[in-house]
C-alpha cells in the first residue's frame, strides 16, 4: 500500500518542520501547493512571506519524495488540484494534510494497518483542536465534528472539493473508517490550529471577510481570543460564559464550543520543539 499526503500551505511556518517530520517514514510522496489564494492576493501576497519556504526547501529529503508547487490559486479548491497533478500512478491513498495537525507516529503505523487489512476507501478524524496554548483544547461542536482527511485515490484524481475533501467520481463502494471508532481506539488528529496569536489572527481575518461574514463574531481577536490567552482563571471562565465558549463562530449558528484541560500527552515532536 501506497499512500501520499497532500498539503496546502501559506504562511503556515508554525508546527510546519514537525509536520513533515511526523509523516515522511510513512508517506511514499509528500505533494505541497504553496501559495495565496484570491483573498490573500488582493491583500498583496504572491507567495508565504513568513519561514514557510525556507522550511520546505531545507527540509531533509534523502529519498525524494517532496514535491512542490509555488503559485496563486482562485481558491483551495485549486489549490489542492494543483498538487495532485503530481500524485503517481501507483498511489494508494491520499493523506489531505493541514500544516498544523499532527499525528502521533504509533497512530499512524497503527492506522495504515486498519486500512489496508480493511480495503478502506475514506477516513475522517476526531480533533484535540488546542486553544490559547497547549493546555486546552476545544469541546462542543469543535470536538464532534468529523476531519475528513484520507480517501483512496486512482491514476487521474482529482479532488470534487476541498470542504470536506472529497475525491471526484470514486469508481469504488464505499468502506468509510469512522472517527468515533478510531477515537474509541485513542487516535485523534493532534489539532494545532489556535495556539499561536499570529496564526489565530490570520485565521480569523481570513475567515470574517472570505468565508463566512455574518456568522463569525465581530473584533474576535482582540476581543476574546487575547483576553483569554492572557486572562486568569476566573478572566476565562467570564469569557466562556458570555460567549457559550470561544470560537470565532457565533454561538447561534453552531453552538457552543467551550474550552476543557487537556490531560493526555502530545506528540512526542511537539513535546520536544516546545519544552513540554
Amino acid at each position: 500500500m501506497k499512500i501520499a499526503f497532500g498539503m496546502i500551505i501559506f504562511n503556515t511556518d508554525f508546527v510546519l518542520k514537525e509536520c513533515l517530520s511526523s509523516v515522511y517514514d510513512f508517506a511514499d510522496q509528500i505533494l505541497i501547493a504553496e501559495g495565496p489564494v484570491t483573498f490573500w492576493q488582493n491583500q498583496g501576497y504572491t507567495t508565504s512571506v513568513d519561514s514557510t519556504n525556507e522550511i520546505l526547501h531545507s527540509f531533509p529529503d534523502p529519498n525524494n519524495k517532496i514535491k512542490i508547487v509555488h503559485r496563486q490559486y482562485s481558491e483551495k479548491d485549486e489549490q489542492c488540484n494543483s498538487y495532485m497533478s503530481l500524485l503517481n500512478n501507483d498511489i494508494d491513498y491520499i493523506w489531505n494534510l493541514d500544516s498544523d495537525e499532527i499525528f502521533k507516529k504509533e497512530d499512524i503505523d497503527k492506522l495504515l494497518t486498519i486500512i489496508e487489512q480493511n480495503n478502506i476507501t475514506s477516513v475522517a478524524f476526531k480533533s484535540l483542536t488546542f486553544y490559547g496554548g497547549f493546555d486546552h483544547y476545544l469541546t462542543g461542536f469543535e470536538e464532534a465534528a468529523d476531519f475528513h482527511r484520507i480517501s483512496k485515490v486512482y491514476p487521474g484524481a482529482k479532488w470534487a472539493t476541498h470542504r470536506p475533501p472529497t475525491i471526484a467520481n470514486p469508481p469504488w463502494r464505499k468502506v468509510h473508517l469512522d472517527s468515533n471508532f478510531l477515537a474509541n481506539i485513542g487516535i485523534k488528529m493532534y489539532h494545532y490550529s489556535y495556539v499561536f496569536p499570529r496564526q489565530v489572527q490570520e485565521k480569523v481575518f481570513y475567515y470574517k471577510q472570505a468565508i463566512s461574514r455574518d456568522n463569525c463574531i465581530d473584533n474576535y481577536y482582540e476581543e476574546i481570543f487575547l483576553p483569554w490567552t492572557n486572562g486568569n482563571n476566573e478572566q476565562k471562565r467570564i469569557i466562556e460564559e458570555k460567549w457559550q465558549g470561544v470560537h470565532e463562530f457565533k454561538p447561534s449558528y453552531r453552538g457552543s464550543c467551550y474550552t476543557t484541560k487537556f490531560l493526555g500527552e502530545h506528540p512526542n515532536i511537539i513535546k520536544e520543539k516546545f519544552n513540554l
